[in-house]
Formats: structure tokens, C-alpha cells, sequence
């Protein structure tokens, strides 16, 4: 494990440990939720040795916290695994796979529109820190690659709760994501599925 990722596991850590307390020694007023579904990026996530070929897309999962501020109004941190999957390609003398894969932790404000009660619609937008790992496997060593990198990004999103018991929610949510890079963005869609529980 790089130092990268150990950053970003210490700092996942202690934002929840600090949500937790905050939690803990408060009414409820928030909920924590654990979701999964789907990420597909753009062509410009493929790294840079790599053909325009997109990624074929992969398994998303994550877990966030969300506190009330105002009646309409959350804010909190989410943290999610996004597999952007891979594609197959040809260096012209050996075969090769390209693959992205991207932690993510971020701050994130969340509006709810519609009735405190019953089905109501969202929107969440947030910003922070992406660590995009990117890796070409091949028996060529001249197009062989895995690099991770910190970057700064940021989502936007929106989806609807549906209730699904006294204090749960199933929340679907719908999100796109750019990454700042040299030159241009990276860019990916996501489509989760998560159970939220009122603490």
C-alpha cells in the first residue's frame, strides 16, 4: 500500500470517527448510509499510452454521513470505490488491458425537495480528493503502466428517497464527476443505490 493510499485511509478514518462523535453526543439528526451500483467514464480517463477505446465501466460502492443543517438542507462526507472497468487493445506486437480505478472523499451538501414525509427527490453536489489509479497490462514493457494519482474533484448529482421503513430510506442517486488533470478533465457517471439509516 503507497503512501497515497494510506493518507486517504487516516483521513477516511478520522472523518468518521469525528461524524460519529458528533453523532453520538447530539439528538438525531442524521443518518448513515452504505450504497453500490455502477461507474462508466468518458474516453479521457484511458490513460495516455492507451487507444480511445472507453473503459468498459465496473462496480461502484461507498458509505456516507449526512447531518442536518435546515429543514431542507444536509451536509456531510462521502467515501466510495469507483471501478471504471477496463478494454482490451493491441500494441501492434502484444496484447493489453488498460483499467482506472478511483477512491474518492468528499465533502458533500445534499437539498431535499418535497414533503419531509413519503417519496421526495434530491439534489448533492460536492468537492475533494480523488486518488485515480491507472494500470496497462501487457507482456510489451514499453506500453506497461500503473501509476496512482491525487487530484482534486468534484460531483454533481441528483435522485429521489423512497421510504422503506420508520427510520430507512432507499436512496437512488444519479451523479456525474470531474477530475481536474493537465490539459484537460477527467469525467465519469455513476448510478448507486444506497439504504440510508436515520441514527
Amino acid at each position: 500500500m503507497n503512501r497515497t493510499r494510506i493518507a486517504l485511509v487516516g483521513f477516511t478514518l478520522a472523518l468518521s470517527t469525528m461524524f460519529a462523535a458528533a453523532a453520538s453526543a447530539t439528538p438525531s439528526v442524521g443518518s448513515f448510509e452504505v450504497n453500490c451500483g455502477y461507474a462508466k467514464s468518458s474516453t479521457e480517463v484511458a490513460p495516455s499510452t492507451a487507444p480511445t477505446d472507453a473503459l468498459s465501466g465496473s462496480l461502484s460502492f461507498g458509505a456516507g454521513y449526512f447531518r442536518s443543517i435546515a429543514p431542507t438542507t444536509s451536509w456531510g462526507v462521502e467515501a466510495s470505490y469507483d471501478n471504471l472497468g477496463n478494454t482490451d487493445w493491441n500494441t501492434g506486437t502484444a496484447s493489453a488491458k488498460s483499467s482506472t480505478t478511483i477512491f474518492r472523499v468528499t465533502p458533500e451538501i445534499r437539498m431535499n425537495f418535497g414533503a419531509p414525509v413519503g417519496p421526495s427527490f434530491f439534489a448533492q453536489g460536492g468537492a475533494g480528493l480523488y486518488a485515480v489509479s491507472s494500470k496497462v497490462e501487457t507482456t510489451d514493457v514499453l506500453f506497461a503502466l500503473d501509476q496512482s494519482q491525487s487530484k482534486f474533484g468534484y460531483n454533481v448529482g441528483a435522485g429521489v428517497g423512497l421510504p422503506v421503513g420508520p427510520k430507512t430510506k432507499l436512496n437512488v442517486l444519479g451523479s456525474y464527476n470531474s477530475i481536474s488533470t493537465a490539459g484537460t478533465s477527467t469525467n465519469y457517471l455513476g448510478l448507486r443505490a444506497g439504504i440510508a439509516f436515520n441514527l
